[in-house]
């Protein structure tokens, strides 16, 4: 079957843009800049970000294996944070994945467990954090149960001031 270039052209749309950004420089889209900061992960040239349109800052913390002292000055005096907690140790220690995928998962350049995101957030300011979404967790090697105790242990925090996306589903709109 013959196919005309034009088949799988995308159709025009006066928001789609695609930017080039550089890890380290701010850039805006609208009114929200956004900060990008590098993050150890086994990608190419992973980054991260901070939203803000002025008055409050958003964080998104997922796909990374460790924590730098780069990416906690970035997380710190946050409004909202979005933090990665895949794995839980023991789950991973005792799942089905093979050795080597074990080792990427829990490396240093893998993604973070739910001790690292409790104890990233220990060392964080957190006076303006309000709003906390645990996020990318794993089906095989945590459960949202464990990962909101770990993130519950890293505030200081009562449970319900914290959530935690679900693989399929995700968490609805909220006000920051």
């Amino acid at each position: 079957m013959a196919y005309s270039r034009n088949a799988f052209r995308q159709p025009r749309c006066r928001y789609h843009r695609v930017e080039l950004f550089h890890p380290h420089d701010v850039f805006e889209v609208g009114d929200l800049q956004l900060q990008p900061f590098p993050v150890p992960h086994d990608a190419r040239e992973p980054a991260q970000f901070v939203f803000s349109d002025g008055d409050r800052r958003l964080g998104q913390l997922t796909d990374t294996g460790s924590i730098t002292p780069h990416i906690e000055r970035m997380l710190t005096g946050l409004d909202a944070l979005v933090l990665e907690c895949n794995y839980e140790s023991e789950l991973l220690r005792r799942g089905p994945y093979p050795p080597a995928l074990k080792a990427r998962v829990g490396g240093d350049y893998g993604h973070l467990g739910n001790d690292q995101a409790a104890a990233l957030l220990a060392r964080l300011d957190k006076a303006r954090l309000n709003w906390l979404v645990g996020a990318h967790v794993s089906e095989k090697n945590n459960t949202p149960e464990h990962a909101r105790m770990a993130l519950v242990e890293g505030m200081g925090c009562d449970d319900d001031c914290i959530e935690v996306a679900a693989q399929d589903e995700g968490i609805g709109w909220r006000c920051v």
